[in-house]
């Protein structure tokens, strides 16, 4: 009971503290009463928005065929079947913490005798997303503090420990990647799991192929859906250049996939961390918000709506 107390005040905190500094740093704007919307009118503008929908489509026609991937040796199923899946998996996570529904929607597409299965294949394909940012945002963090050392007040000798520690983490998080199978012993002191030893032997047995493909698909996911990011960012007049963008952009989505949130708390939290990291090379606050709210609304609420749909006719 005191538990779950303490998970809602923690739950109200970092609401509180990520939307009261988003508010507090666009109060403090100085180019507020300057800044007009009829510069994202323009036709560029209009191109540049087309262009991070349609990068819409093809990021989560990309998680579907990763699905389609993970799940082989368990079903056979078209395309279609998988979006569908996959569309319905984010519409579950929206109203769960750090999106964990996603599986659960997913799974439910399948035959009733390989759903167990499939939340292992679920889990690995969102291992595999979890490992692409950390090792995007470890790496980003590192050329940040080779690149950008004036922007964190530390002396060179820590610099150089920080970025050695991150090297090591970086290839720790690869070799644990391919090496799933040392997490079986870990996982089987888990209660859910213990009764389930030959799903943890299906997950342990995962080929080398299938993890590479998972891990290299999640890779191009995340180009394209940072890619999206710095676009509306230009769309929204942040001057910024291509470096500073996606090393930013990076150290988002490593500390947005650190933090514990929930659908509410984590749009707050992805708005005062890109505040605060592209903040670093741009002043132009309101731009950095509305471009970081606007890529939620695109890549989540939208395609949750939809998926809504599918799912409520598959439990049909």
């Amino acid at each position: 009971m005191l538990n779950k107390k303490l998970k809602i005040i923690l739950g109200f905190f970092f609401i509180i503290v990520s939307y009261g500094f988003i508010v507090y740093k666009i109060i403090r704007f100085e180019d507020l009463q300057h800044f007009s919307f009829s510069k994202i009118q323009s036709i560029t503008s209009i191109i540049i928005l087309v262009i991070v929908l349609f990068m819409m489509i093809i990021n989560w026609s990309v998680e579907a065929i990763k699905w389609k991937v993970l799940i082989k040796s368990l079903e056979t199923i078209q395309f279609i079947q998988s979006l569908k899946a996959v569309l319905s998996g984010i519409s579950i996570g929206m109203i769960t913490p750090n999106r964990v529904g996603e599986i659960g929607g997913r799974v439910l597409f399948l035959d009733k005798g390989q759903r167990t299965f499939g939340i292992f294949s679920a889990a690995l394909g969102s291992l595999a997303q979890l490992t692409t940012t950390l090792l995007f945002g470890i790496l980003g963090f590192i050329i940040f503090l080779l690149l950008f050392p004036e922007k964190i007040f530390l002396n060179h000798s820590l610099n150089l420990s920080l970025v050695l520690s991150c090297s090591l983490i970086l290839l720790f998080l690869l070799w644990s990647f391919f090496n799933i199978k040392n997490l079986t012993p870990f996982l089987k002191k888990i209660p859910f799991l213990k009764k389930r030893e030959e799903q943890l032997k299906y997950f342990a047995k995962t080929k080398y192929n299938i993890l590479l493909k998972s891990l290299l698909l999640s890779f191009l996911r995340y180009i394209i859906f940072t890619t999206q990011f710095y676009l509306l960012l230009l769309m929204f007049d942040v001057s910024i250049s291509i470096s500073q963008a996606y090393i930013s952009i990076s150290l988002v989505y490593l500390f947005a996939t650190i933090i514990p949130t929930t659908t509410l708390i984590e749009l707050g939290i992805r708005g005062s961390l890109s505040i605060f990291f592209i903040g670093m090379f741009s002043e132009n606050i309101l731009g950095i918000t509305f471009s970081t709210f606007l890529l939620w609304f695109i890549n989540l609420a939208a395609p949750s709506i939809i998926g809504s749909i599918f799912f409520v006719k598959n439990k049909l």
